[in-house]
């Protein structure tokens, strides 16, 4: 916490350009009047878990939606807001760094300022850390000058990634009423949202006067529900790395004797990994998904992959690309099940050197016949959330030993008869991380921004801001606020016969959908990726002309406007409610309550089935 924040930068011809781009507004958050339309309370989506939530939330669960709306919008019930007086709001990067983190900031600055000059944006230098200790630096235009568009966290800093222990919690308390502050905007991922929901939970407990709203902005790309499409970042660190992972496609057909195993950002869920093999096709992915969802052991992906290193052999190709996600290795189940009984040693104060020693039979021999920087690399602490530092586990380097140490066996059994097997690995974890933000997160990122000051005008807490539509122009953007505890879950585990709720409630990563139409895309394409080299190389990052306005093929794919949607079927229910009236005839009525009983039936059963399901949410 002892560096310069908010200095000014010495910028490139480039990034000087950046600096200048001016992202676009939506018509709804346009003008000097909020406009906002609250919808129908909100609940769960997991019905099993939506008792436990109400109880860890009795005052920020059940809130309704809202809505931001154009000018020229005529909606009756709507709450225009016109008087803005001047507030203090305070601003804190609590997680990994993610291209586009600074144009939140900008955004909320350049909103709270149009709506009153005299209101203050404070960030909080250091993460965290400068939250619990009310470390501020007065974010300003002069200050923002050369941080506008550009990547990295440095204009204010982060430091460890968590709100929640008791401690902490009030200190966060004490920093927002000491500082006056009516608003606190946490940026971050899933973890640093559910800190939020904590936050605006027990501020309310504590009648704090200061709201809370939360940021989706993570390069995982794990904080989608049916409210959020996208993370800032993601859009960003797809991109820069599919033109890596193109680079080395082209390498690799061009040298032809070499496979390149790649390992990418991405921890419980693979959808940097899916993104990046749509954009650049690599010959194969291994998705962290794909593995748990059929429960493949590290001797099944080890064939796998030999397999296919054979049958392009048979064709005389003696290349290839290969792709996996950094949590690769806490989807295997064996090893999971080694890291959680070393994490418990951890915990027990066993020494690292000693942990070989304490290890169960079975995880003992696990233990033994993994290579040795495999084994050291598991014995390293977890980090500051408790998770396994996946970052420093190199699966890529792994899976290229136990390939070529199978295909040696294979040509000394003379079952294969290619050419040798020569692997080389890479790990693309922090290249992109603090790369200039896309166009499209620069835009994302200043609109979540500008939501930011609406959602604290209406007087909300315990919001996340939210734009659907998102694959469309932003003119068509449509922005919102939803309630942080509609977008949790509580982890369950089958304990025998049933389930029932376990732990806390939070906002869980989301996993890829294997039923969806990105990973349908990726499946209709995987044969011909595996043996047809169809390398697709997208380019370095564009800011104008040709690829510039390009979204990812996941936000493009899917049909994502849950929103949309739920507007869409209270205007059904609105227009059902004018139509049966008293005094409709009798054929009305009769066709109503036989068409609101069969849709009534479904959706109990539809829920009744969620309410079954069993497995970590």
């Amino acid at each position: 916490m002892d560096s310069d924040y908010g200095v000014t930068r010495e910028l490139s011809d480039l990034q000087k350009t950046r600096v200048r781009y001016q992202p676009e507004l939506p018509p709804c958050l346009e003008g000097a009047t909020v406009r906002v339309e609250f919808g129908d309370g909100t609940t769960a989506a997991d019905p099993a878990g939506a008792h436990v939530i109400s109880q860890a939330f009795p005052r920020t669960y059940g809130q309704p939606l809202a809505h931001f709306l154009r000018a020229t919008s005529k909606v009756p019930d709507a709450h225009i807001i016109t008087e803005h007086p001047p507030i203090r709001v305070g601003v804190v990067f609590s997680g990994r760094q993610s291209p586009g983190g600074h144009n939140v900031i900008w955004g909320l600055h350049n909103a709270i300022k149009i709506h009153n000059p005299n209101s203050t944006l404070l960030g909080f230098v250091g993460g965290t850390e400068g939250l619990f200790a009310q470390k501020t630096l007065e974010i300003t235009d002069e200050v923002l000058s050369s941080y506008k568009n550009q990547g990295g966290y440095d204009l204010l800093g982060r430091t460890q990634d968590q709100i929640r222990t008791t401690e902490q919690v009030n200190e966060a308390l004490d920093s927002c009423q000491a500082l006056k502050l009516d608003g606190l905007v946490i940026i971050g991922g899933v973890t640093s949202n559910t800190d939020a929901a904590q936050l605006a939970e027990t501020f309310a407990e504590s009648k704090c006067s200061t709201k809370v709203v939360g940021v989706p902005v993570t390069l995982n790309g794990d904080l989608k529900n049916q409210f959020v499409e996208a993370n800032v970042g993601f859009d960003t660190i797809c991109k820069v790395n599919s033109q890596l992972i193109s680079n080395v496609c082209t390498d690799a057909l061009s040298a032809e004797k070499y496979y390149y195993f790649i390992r990418l950002m991405g921890r419980k869920a693979s959808h940097v990994a899916l993104e990046c093999t749509l954009q650049s096709h690599p010959n194969l992915v291994i998705l962290g998904e794909e593995v748990t969802s059929s429960k493949l052991t590290l001797f099944d992906i080890t064939k796998q992959l030999c397999d296919a290193v054979q049958a392009r052999a048979e064709q005389e190709k003696y290349h290839g690309v290969v792709v996996i996600p950094e949590g690769l290795v806490e989807s295997i189940p064996e090893l999971y099940a080694l890291l959680q009984e070393i994490h418990g040693l951890h915990g027990r104060g066993i020494l690292p050197n000693n942990i070989s020693d304490h290890l169960s039979p079975w995880a003992s021999a696990l233990f033994e016949f993994l290579p040795p920087f495999i084994r050291k690399q598991l014995l390293l602490r977890p980090e500051s959330d408790d998770s396994a530092q996946l970052s420093q586990i190199e699966t890529e380097k792994l899976l290229a030993y136990l390939v070529e140490a199978e295909m040696n066996k294979r040509m000394t059994e003379g079952t294969y008869k290619g050419k040798k097997f020569n692997a080389i690995c890479h790990f693309f974890g922090y290249q992109a991380r603090g790369t200039l933000p896309s166009k499209f997160d620069c835009d994302y990122a200043w609109v979540l921004g500008h939501i930011c000051y609406h959602i604290l005008a209406a007087g909300l807490n315990g919001y996340m801001a939210t734009v659907t539509n998102l694959k469309s122009p932003v003119n068509k953007w449509k922005c919102g606020a939803a309630p942080i505890s509609a977008m949790m879950t509580v982890k369950r585990w089958s304990r025998g016969p049933g389930a029932s709720p376990i732990g806390k409630p939070a906002v869980h990563p989301s996993t890829i959908d294997l039923k969806g139409k990105a990973y349908e895309l990726l499946r209709s394409n995987a044969s011909s990726f595996l043996m047809n080299d169809l390398y697709r190389n997208p380019g370095p990052l564009q800011f104008d002309g040709p690829g510039a306005d390009a979204k990812t093929f996941t936000l493009s794919v899917e049909d994502q406007d849950y929103m949309g949607r739920i507007k869409l079927l209270q205007e059904y229910l609105d227009k059902v409610k004018k139509i049966v009236k008293p005094g409709c005839s009798q054929e009305v009525l009769k066709a109503a309550l036989s068409a609101m009983s069969s849709v009534t039936d479904v959706l109990s059963v539809i829920s009744s089935s969620s309410l079954n399901s069993v497995g970590p949410l």
